[in-house]
């Protein structure tokens, strides 16, 4: 694995569609306020949308020139959401194309958040939201996941965001809501001096065997953790290689027995350093 992969922190935002009862029950998808759906602020209406304060929501990034994304490059994505006094959040992230399709894929890397869809102009859409009690923090909730880019340029890609800063109540009252937006746009591998995948990480499938052989690249001393997830951001398994030294390296992890065929996503982690590949698994 190259020391010149980058790992853009994709931008993205919170929604949460719903009152303490729900927050705490799970999230609700469709209601970032993106094109053809609702905000929050339908349901928690003690107070208009406000991005001014009491409080915010807050998207950080290593973007490429603060706005590029690389296609095909997972991305790490911290949104936080924060009202002091306020012990419950809620969140959900929407990334869409120009033309209103999902852009890219989201996995879930921790208990906080899941993947929820709902149909909006006939396109499924795929939205970020919380788990049962997954905002439940004093003043604030940084919530973090990973975005997968398009394989190919899409053009911009949009996400959408609203966020709710609960009191906890159990009724939608008292509640404020937080909204934003940000368009990203692809940028190139080369500008950043990213080198092509295939030179850093191949991957093949044996279904025969349930085995999955990788072989990767490392120049120095790197600490490797290998992931598989399923498209729907499901983790499927992780194995903790530790601490390897520079040079080529080959690793076989023997895939359960209970994973089904499907398209899946294999992706080699070096501290916040990412590569992704897709794979088909015929058993």
């Amino acid at each position: 694995m190259k020391k010149s992969i980058f790992i853009i922190i994709a931008l993205a935002a919170v929604t949460a569609g719903t009152a303490f009862s729900i927050l705490s029950d799970n999230g609700k998808a469709g209601y970032t306020g993106s094109s053809g759906e609702p905000t929050c602020i339908s349901c928690h209406n003690t107070y208009p949308v406000s991005n001014g304060g009491p409080g915010y929501i807050t998207i950080t990034s290593n973007l490429v020139n603060g706005n590029q994304y690389i296609p095909g490059q997972t991305y790490t994505i911290h949104t936080k959401v924060r009202q002091i006094g306020k012990s419950l959040f809620g969140i959900g992230v929407e990334a869409l194309t120009v033309s209103k399709q999902n852009a890219g894929t989201f996995v879930i890397t921790n208990a906080a958040t899941q993947i929820k869809t709902k149909t909006v102009s006939g396109v499924v859409r795929n939205n970020v939201v919380h788990q049962f009690n997954g905002g439940a923090h004093p003043d604030s909730m940084d919530f973090v996941f990973d975005w997968i880019a398009p394989s190919t340029n899409v053009g911009d890609v949009t996400f959408s965001a609203a966020g709710i800063a609960a009191d906890n109540s159990g009724d939608e009252s008292g509640d404020y809501v937080y909204n934003e937006t940000k368009v990203v746009s692809a940028g190139s591998a080369m500008a950043v001096g990213e080198i092509n995948d295939n030179s850093t990480l191949s991957v093949k499938v044996f279904p025969n065997q349930h085995l999955l052989s990788i072989d990767y690249k490392t120049e120095n001393l790197e600490d490797i953790i290998i992931f598989i997830h399923d498209m729907n951001g499901h983790q499927i398994s992780k194995t903790v290689n530790g601490i390897v030294a520079g040079g080529l390296h080959h690793d076989e992890i023997n895939l359960p027995y209970s994973m089904s065929a499907g398209i899946y996503l294999v992706t080699l982690q070096s501290g916040s350093k990412k590569l992704t590949k897709k794979i088909s698994v015929m058993f």
